[in-house]
C-alpha cells in the first residue's frame, strides 16, 4: 500500500480515516527501513572509498619506485577515474538517502497532524496582522491553527502564497479552479510528497532568495560592449597559455620568458575581473543548494500529465523561448557552483590559466540575458503549485471534508453536519445551519461555556477554508463569496494607553468602514459585543449596532448574554434567534453543543461559581435562574 497511490473513491467513509492512517504509518515504516538500508549502504562505500585510496596510492609508489612509467601513467589514470566514479556513487547514495529520510519525516508529520499534535509546525507568524479582518480571531495563524493544519509548504513562495489564500477571498472562478486542481493531486500521494521531500532541500532565507533575484535583475558584470574583446581574449589567452607552457616541456631550448609574458598577461585578466567575479559568489553562494531543490520540483511539475486547467497553466509557465524552467535553473546552479570553487586554491591556479573567471562571468551574464524576465515568474508558479499541494494534502487527510458548493446567491449560507477543523473529531459536535439575505441577523444566546463562541468560529473557518478552494468540516456546505469579518479577541494596550473596550470600538469602527464601500458582501461575526461597559450602555449600543447592520451590505452573528436583544426581532424582520444550552444534573453542568431555535432560557453562572468556590445566596441563585 505504501508504494502505491491511494485512491479514497473507492472506500466507504466510514472506513477513510483508518485507512489514511494506515497509509501513513506504512510509507512511514518502509521510509524507514530503506533509509536504514542505505545508511549502511553508505558506510560500506565509504570503506570501499578508503581501501581504493589506500591500494592506490601503495600500487603509484610501487610503479614509481620501480620505474615502470607506462604503468605507473595507466595506474594513475584508472585509479583517478576510479575514484571519481566511487566518489559519486557515494554522494548519489548519500543523496537517496538523505531524500528517503526527508520522506519517512513528511509521513511521520501527517500522522501528527491526524492527532492534531500541531505543535512543531510552522506557525505562520510572519502572516499575523492584529488589524486584518479575521485571521486573529479565527486561528488562521499562530498556535493550534488553520495555517499549521494545511501547510506542507517548504519554500517561503509556497506559503507566502497559501497564506494570502488564507487571508484574501477571491473571485468564484479562482475558487473552483483551485478545486478541480487540488482534487486532481489529492490521490497523486507519491508524486506530492516527493515534490515535498525536494522542497525540503531549500535552506535558504527569503532575504538570500531575495539577494539572488537581485543578481539577476542587475546589469552584467562585463560591460556589453567589451564582452566581445573578453570572450575573444579568454580563449585565445587560454589556447596560447596552454600552448607555450606545453612547449617550455617539450623545448627546453625555449626561453621562459615566452611562456611566462602569456600568464602574466592571463593575470591582467584575471585581475580586472576578479571584483566582479568575488561580488556573484557572494551574492549567489547560498543558493546553490536551493537551485538544485528548485530544479527537481520543476522536473516533476514538467514531467507529470495534468488534466485540470490551472495545472496546465502552471505548468506552461514553466517554459521559455523552448527550454524548460529546469534546464535553466540546472544550468545557473552549475554556473554558479563553479564561482563557489573559488575558494579552492587548485582554482586560482586553473584560473590564471583559463582565465575561469572571464568564462564564467560572460556565462553568467548569457543567462541572465535569456532568463532574467522568467525566472519570479518561475518562482511565483512553484509556489503556486506549492500551495495547491498544500491543500490537496489536507484534503487526503481529512476524507470526510468536502469540497463545498460556490453559491451565485449574496449572503448565503447552507451547511449540513459542520464542525470545527481544529477540533479532534471525538470531541467534536457538528451542527446545521442555513442562512439566506442581505441584512440576514443571527442572535446567538447561551449558557457559559456552552459553545456560542465555537459555533461563530466554527462558521468562520469554515468560510476561510471554503474561499481558500479548500474542503471544509462538514458534511455538505453551499456559501456565497463574501468578506469575513470578526471581532472576539480584542486587547488592551499598554504600550498604545488603549482599553479593551476602546479597543473593540476601534474593530467595530473598522467594520463600519468596510461597509462604507464594500467590495464584497460582508459577513460579521461579532462575540459578546461592548462586554467592557455597564449594562444599560452595553445593552442601548449593541441594540443601536445591530439595526445599524441590518439596513447595510451584511448580515452575520452576534453571540451575547444579554437576552433582551432576543426582542428585536420583533422589530426586525431579519433578525434570527439561536441558542446554546446545558442542564444541570446535581453537581454536573452538562452541555449538548448544539444549535437550538429561540432565546436561551436555562443558565449556569450561579452553578459555575459555586464549582469554583463562591458562596452563592441561595435567593441570589434562584433569581439568576429566573
Amino acid at each position: 500500500m505504501s508504494k502505491k497511490n491511494f485512491n479514497q473513491h473507492t472506500i466507504s467513509s466510514s472506513n477513510m480515516k483508518m485507512i489514511v492512517n494506515e497509509v501513513f504509518q506504512s510509507r512511514m515504516s518502509d521510509f524507514q527501513q530503506q533509509a536504514q538500508v542505505l545508511r549502511r549502504k553508505y558506510n560500506q562505500v565509504s570503506t570501499l572509498r578508503i581501501i581504493f585510496f589506500v591500494v592506490a596510492i601503495i600500487g603509484l609508489v610501487y610503479l614509481a619506485n620501480a620505474r615502470l612509467t607506462e604503468f605507473f601513467i595507466a595506474t594513475l589514470i584508472g585509479s583517478a577515474i576510479g575514484f571519481v566514479f566511487i566518489i559519486r556513487w557515494h554522494q548519489n547514495i548519500k543523496q537517496t538517502y538523505e531524500h528517503t529520510k526527508r520522506l519517512a519525516v513528511i509521513n511521520q508529520e501527517e500522522l501528527h497532524r491526524l492527532n492534531y499534535q500541531l505543535h512543531s509546525f510552522d506557525t505562520g507568524s510572519m502572516y499575523q496582522d492584529l488589524r486584518h479582518p479575521y485571521s486573529g480571531d479565527l486561528d488562521v495563524f499562530g498556535e493550534h491553527s488553520l495555517f499549521q493544519l494545511i501547510n506542507r509548504s517548504a519554500t517561503r513562495k509556497g506559503k507566502d502564497f497559501l497564506a494570502d489564500w488564507l487571508c484574501q477571498p477571491t473571485a468564484k472562478p479562482e475558487i473552483e479552479a483551485r478545486q478541480e486542481a487540488a482534487e486532481e493531486l489529492k490521490d497523486q500521494l507519491d508524486w506530492r510528497q516527493t515534490q515535498q521531500a525536494h522542497g525540503r532541500q531549500v535552506n535558504t532565507t527569503q532575504e538570500e532568495i531575495q539577494q539572488l533575484l537581485a543578481w539577476v535583475s542587475s546589469p552584467p558584470a562585463i560591460n556589453d560592449d567589451w564582452r566581445g574583446l573578453y570572450r575573444f581574449l579568454q580563449v585565445t589567452f587560454s589556447i596560447s597559455a596552454v600552448l607555450f607552457i606545453v612547449l617550455a616541456f617539450v623545448l627546453p631550448s625555449l626561453e621562459w620568458y615566452v611562456p611566462a609574458s602569456f600568464i602574466i598577461l592571463n593575470m591582467v585578466g584575471v585581475a580586472s575581473t576578479a571584483k566582479a567575479a568575488e561580488k556573484v559568489h557572494r551574492q549567489t553562494n547560498k543558493s546553490v543548494s536551493t537551485l538544485k531543490a528548485y530544479r527537481h520540483m520543476m522536473e516533476g511539475v514538467e514531467q507529470q500529465t495534468f488534466r485540470s486547467a490551472k495545472l496546465l497553466s502552471l505548468q506552461n509557465e514553466l517554459r521559455s523561448e523552448g527550454k524548460s524552467a529546469s534546464d535553466s535553473v540546472k544550468e545557473l546552479g552549475y554556473i554558479l557552483s563553479n564561482f563557489d570553487a573559488r575558494g579552492n586554491m587548485m582554482y586560482h591556479v586553473l584560473n590564471v590559466i583559463f582565465l575561469l573567471d572571464v568564462y564564467w562571468l560572460l556565462r553568467a551574464d548569457r543567462w541572465k540575458a535569456r532568463t532574467k524576465d522568467h525566472i519570479e515568474g518561475w518562482l511565483n508558479s512553484m509556489g503556486e503549485i506549492e500551495a495547491l499541494d498544500s491543500i490537496a494534502s489536507f484534503a487526503f487527510a481529512q476524507p470526510d471534508f468536502t469540497f463545498p458548493t460556490i453559491s451565485d446567491e449574496r449572503h448565503y449560507i447552507r451547511t449540513e453536519a459542520m464542525g470545527h477543523c481544529l477540533i479532534p473529531p471525538k470531541q467534536r459536535v457538528n451542527n446545521d445551519f442555513t442562512m439566506a439575505g442581505q441584512g440576514t441577523i443571527n442572535i446567538i444566546t447561551g449558557s457559559n461555556m456552552s459553545g456560542k463562541s465555537t459555533f461563530l468560529r466554527t462558521i468562520g473557518t469554515n468560510m476561510v477554508l471554503a474561499l481558500t478552494g479548500a474542503p471544509v468540516c462538514a458534511r455538505q456546505f453551499e456559501v456565497a463569496v463574501m468578506q469575513v469579518f470578526s471581532s472576539m479577541r480584542t486587547q488592551d494596550s499598554l504600550e498604545e494607553n488603549v482599553s479593551s473596550f476602546y479597543a473593540e470600538l476601534q474593530r467595530l469602527r473598522q467594520l463600519l468602514t468596510m461597509l462604507e464601500a464594500p467590495q464584497l458582501p460582508v459577513l460579521f461575526m461579532l462575540d459578546e459585543i461592548l462586554k467592557g461597559t455597564n449594562s444599560h450602555d452595553r445593552h442601548h449600543g449593541a441594540a443601536s449596532l445591530i439595526k445599524q447592520l441590518g439596513k447595510l451590505e451584511a448580515s452575520g452573528f452576534v453571540s451575547t448574554h444579554d437576552l433582551e436583544l432576543g426582542k428585536l426581532a420583533d422589530e426586525l424582520p431579519s433578525l434570527r434567534n439561536y441558542n446554546f444550552t446545558s442542564t444541570i444534573e446535581g453537581d454536573e453542568i452538562i452541555f449538548d453543543y448544539r444549535l437550538h431555535d429561540g432565546v436561551c432560557r436555562s443558565f449556569n453562572a450561579s452553578k459555575l461559581m459555586e464549582k469554583m468556590g463562591i458562596a452563592i445566596e441561595k435567593k441570589q441563585q434562584q433569581d439568576s435562574v429566573e
